[in-house]
């Protein structure tokens, strides 16, 4: 079985991941345009707006939080499936040298992955409220790095232990 993994290479991991990206994409397009935002009884916001009175703090308290949910869980899906093929090359690239023939550990994959996703919704929110800056996009970014490396580095302590544990001790 793990030949015929290591045979398929990133076949696997490109079809999730269009699967993914066309799952979100779908996912946005029917909420952008079947599902409204706001209330249709707030005329008076809809006027602000064209008068452009309105800031984004009034505009994100009258939406509607299930749509806004939503679609930040569907761009969440989107850029999950955009990001799998590169984290795939990336873990691929950057596996030990005893392991560099063997296909990346899949869930880390998709946990960073999906740790992009996180950090593209979370820009959104931020461009949402219009508080987004590159300052705070970058520091969110490396808070997210710095976590996954807090995980890899757990990973391979648990490795280790493992591999020292089943070895038989024996007396000098």
């Amino acid at each position: 079985m793990k030949t015929f993994v290591r045979r398929l290479g990133v076949i696997p991991v490109l079809m999730l991941s269009i699967g993914l990206f066309l799952l979100g994409v779908l996912a946005i397009d029917r909420i952008v345009n079947t599902m409204w935002l706001f209330d249709t009884s707030r005329v008076e916001l809809a006027r602000a707006v064209v008068l452009q009175r309105a800031d984004s703090a009034t505009l994100l308290a009258a939406a509607n939080r299930e749509v806004l949910f939503a679609f930040l869980a569907s761009a969440i899906v989107a850029v999950t499936g955009l990001a799998m093929v590169p984290m795939y090359y990336v873990n691929k690239r950057f596996n030990p040298p005893g392991f560099r023939d063997q296909p990346p550990v899949f869930l880390s994959v998709l946990r960073q992955s999906m740790f992009v996703g996180f950090w593209a919704a979370f820009c959104l929110w931020l461009q949402m409220n219009r508080t987004f800056g590159i300052a705070v996009a970058v520091l969110a970014a490396i808070v997210l790095v710095l976590f996954e490396l807090v995980l890899q580095l757990r990973e391979r302590a648990t490795a280790v232990t493992e591999q020292t544990t089943a070895q038989p001790r024996t007396r000098p």
